[in-house]
C-alpha cells in the first residue's frame, strides 16, 4: 500500500481544457505516487477520460503543466508519452482484428535485422514478460476471436514491451466478468508490486475501494477529492459522485429506495402501434390479455400465467466460423419480466441475441414475436413489429461516431412518417424530438447537432439506451446496457427499463456480470457453451449457484 516516502510518478496540475460547447477540465490537478494503483471517478463527462488523454498526448491542455517523475515535460502526442514510460489501455480496444496478437503488440516497434522481421526475438521478449507477470495467451490468435480479457491482457503487454512504467486503463473491467475482473485486478497488483504505476478510470466503487491505493473523485470537470482509499468509504464516494444528491441503494431493494424519477419518451405516438402482423390483424378476443406486474420481483397477480411476447423455440445458431454457437434453446419471455441471460464471455449470449434480432440467420429453431413467427423477418420489420435491440459496443455496433446524435437517434427509423417518410427528412422536427429525447436521458450534449464521437463513453452508451427505447418496443434485447456507467446512471437506466415493464414491455438483458443481473433481473437464466443450464425467479437465485453454472455448467438442468 502507499508509503509517504513514494516519489511522485505523475503530477498535473491546473489542467484545463475546453472543446466547443464544452469545459471539459476546469483547473484540474492530480498526483499519482510510484507503485500504487490510483483510480479516477466521476458521473459520466466528469472529464475523466479527457484528463488522461491530455496525459497520453491525444489532446492538448489550453493551460496547466504535467510533471513525469518530477521533470516538467510537454507531451504533444502519443509517441512522446510512450518515450517518456507510459502505456494506455483504451476502454475500446486498438486491437487490429486482422491482425494477430502478436503483430498487434509488435506493430510500430518491430524487431528487424538487415530489413527482416525477428519474429522469434519478439517472441522470446513476451514470453519473459508473460511468465514474469503470469500471462497466458495463444500470440498466434486473431485479435477478432480474442476474448475482452484477453485483448485487455495483450494491450498491456504491448504497453510493457515498449518498457511503459506508468499504465493508464480507461474502465478496464467495463465488460469483464467478476472473475476476470479479479484477474486483471491481480495482474495490475502484480506490476505495482514491481514498481510500476497504475492509473485507471472506473465507475465501479467497489473495484476501487478493493483494489485501490489512492482516489481522486471528479464532478463538472473539476477534481473535488484526493486521498488514501483507506480513509473513505464507498458512500462518502458516492456522495461526492453525486454532489449531494441522495445516494440511491443498489441492492435491489426498491422498497429502501425513493421512487424512480421517470424517463419520458419523446418518441411515443399519440396513436395506438400498427397491429403486429398488418395482413392478419388481431381480433379482440384473439389479442392476449396479460396480467399486470408489479416490479421487481413480483408474481403476476392472475393465476394464468400471460402469454409470451418473445419466444426462442428450439434456436440453434452459428457463430462467426461457422460452427454450432448456440444449441437448441427454448426461452420465453413474458409482458412485464427483465429476464437476465448470465454467462461468461463466449458462452453464446451474443450469437442468441443477433439471432432473435434478426442479425444472424439461425442454424434451426424459429423466434416468435407476441405468438407470430418472425424467423424470417430482416430486423427492420423486426424493429417496426416492436423489438428494439442495444448492441454491446456503443462504438463499433451501435452508433455510427461521425453522425451526429440527432441521425443516430433516427437510424432504423427514417421511414417513420413523422418525418417524412425517408423521402424528404424533416430535420428540424427530427432534431427538436432529438432534443428532447437527449434531455429526457440526460445525456450531456450541447444539442443534437454535436456527432457522437464528442461524447464521453457513458452518454454514448446513454444514446444507445435513449434509441433502443424510443417508441417505447413491445420487446428490448439489451448487451450490457449499463456498460461504462456511473452508479448514478446506472440506477437511472434500472428505473427506465423498470418503469417500461410496468407498462407491458419485456427485456432480456444479457450480461457479462452478474451483480447487474441480480440487480435489474425479475428472473435469471444461465448460458454455458450454448445451453441454458438454469432457470432461476430471482426471489431463488442464488449467486453461488448461479456462478458455479457460470464457470461449469454443473448443477443440474434448466429448471
Amino acid at each position: 500500500m502507499l508509503q509517504e516516502s513514494l516519489r511522485p510518478a505523475v503530477q498535473m496540475a491546473n489542467i484545463t481544457k475546453r472543446f466547443p460547447g464544452v469545459l471539459a477540465n476546469d483547473n484540474v490537478s492530480l498526483t499519482v505516487y510510484e507503485g500504487t494503483l490510483h483510480a479516477v471517478i466521476g458521473e459520466n463527462g466528469a472529464g475523466k477520460s479527457t484528463l488522461m488523454n491530455i496525459l497520453f498526448g491525444r489532446y492538448q491542455p489550453d493551460s496547466g503543466r504535467i510533471r513525469v517523475r518530477e521533470r516538467d515535460v510537454t507531451i504533444t502526442n502519443p509517441a512522446a508519452a510512450i518515450q517518456l514510460g507510459m502505456g494506455m489501455v483504451s476502454q475500446h480496444t486498438t486491437m487490429i482484428p486482422a491482425l494477430s496478437l502478436l503483430e498487434n503488440v509488435l506493430l510500430g516497434q518491430e524487431p528487424c535485422a538487415l530489413g527482416v522481421l525477428r519474429r522469434q526475438a519478439a517472441r522470446q521478449r513476451l514470453a519473459e514478460i508473460s511468465n514474469e507477470f503470469g500471462i497466458a495467451l495463444d500470440w498466434e490468435m486473431s485479435a477478432s476471436r480474442a476474448s475482452i480479457a484477453a485483448l485487455q491482457k495483450a494491450e498491456i503487454v504491448k504497453a510493457l514491451y515498449r518498457d511503459a512504467s506508468i499504465l493508464i486503463l480507461d474502465e478496464p473491467t467495463s465488460a469483464l466478468s467478476p472473475m476476470e475482473s479479479e484477474a486483471l485486478f491481480s495482474l495490475l497488483r502484480a506490476l505495482a508490486q514491481s514498481g510500476r504505476t497504475i492509473l485507471f478510470i472506473t465507475h465501479k466503487l467497489r473495484d476501487v475501494v478493493r483494489h485501490g491505493d489512492r482516489v481522486t473523485v471528479m464532478r463538472g470537470g473539476r477534481s473535488l477529492l484526493e486521498r488514501p482509499v483507506r480513509q473513505v468509504t464507498e458512500e462518502e464516494l458516492l456522495t461526492y459522485i453525486m454532489g449531494g444528491r441522495a445516494a440511491v441503494p443498489m441492492s435491489g431493494d426498491m422498497d429502501a429506495a425513493a421512487p424512480p424519477e421517470p424517463i419520458l419518451d419523446p418518441w411515443k405516438k399519440e396513436t395506438e402501434r400498427p397491429p403486429l402482423v398488418a395482413d392478419v390483424p388481431l381480433t379482440a378476443s384473439e389479442r392476449p390479455h396479460y396480467a399486470p406486474v408489479t416490479v421487481p420481483f413480483a408474481a403476476p397477480v392472475s393465476d394464468a400465467p400471460p402469454l409470451p411476447l418473445l419466444e426462442a423455440i428450439g434456436l440453434s445458431v452459428a457463430g462467426d466460423r461457422h460452427a454450432v454457437t448456440v444449441q437448441d434453446i427454448t426461452l420465453r419471455l413474458a409482458p412485464g419480466e427483465i429476464v437476465g441471460v448470465a454467462g461468461v464471455e463466449r458462452s453464446g449470449q451474443k450469437e442468441l441475441a443477433e439471432a432473435l434480432v434478426g442479425l444472424r440467420a439461425p442454424h434451426a429453431g424459429s423466434t416468435l414475436l407476441d405468438g407470430h413467427d418472425v424467423t424470417s423477418l430482416p430486423v427492420r420489420e423486426r424493429l417496426r413489429l416492436g423489438l428494439a435491440y442495444m448492441p454491446a459496443d456503443s462504438r463499433r455496433e451501435g452508433l455510427i461516431l461521425d453522425f451526429t446524435l440527432a441521425e443516430n437517434l433516427l437510424l432504423g427509423r427514417h421511414r417513420d412518417p413523422r418525418f417524412g417518410g425517408g423521402r424528404l427528412l424533416d430535420w428540424p422536427s427530427i432534431e427538436a424530438l432529438a432534443d428532447r429525447t437527449l434531455l429526457a436521458h440526460r445525456v450531456k450534449a450541447a444539442d443534437s447537432r454535436v456527432p457522437a464521437r464528442s461524447l464521453s463513453g457513458g452518454n454514448q452508451q446513454k444514446v444507445l439506451l435513449a434509441r433502443g427505447l424510443a417508441g417505447p418496443p413491445r420487446v428490448l434485447v439489451a448487451m450490457q446496457p449499463t456498460r461504462g456507467l456511473d452508479a448514478h446512471a446506472t440506477r437511472m437506466v434500472y428505473d427506465a427499463l423498470r418503469e417500461r415493464c410496468r407498462n407491458g414491455m419485456a427485456v432480456l438483458l444479457f450480461s457479462l456480470d452478474l451483480d447487474e443481473i441480480l440487480e435489474a433481473a425479475t428472473r435469471v437464466v444461465v448460458m454455458f457453451q450454448g445451453r441454458l443450464v438454469g432457470d432461476f425467479p430471482r426471489s431463488q437465485a442464488r449467486v453461488d449457484e448461479i456462478g458455479r453454472l457460470m464457470v461449469t455448467g454443473d448443477g443440474g438442468a434448466a429448471r
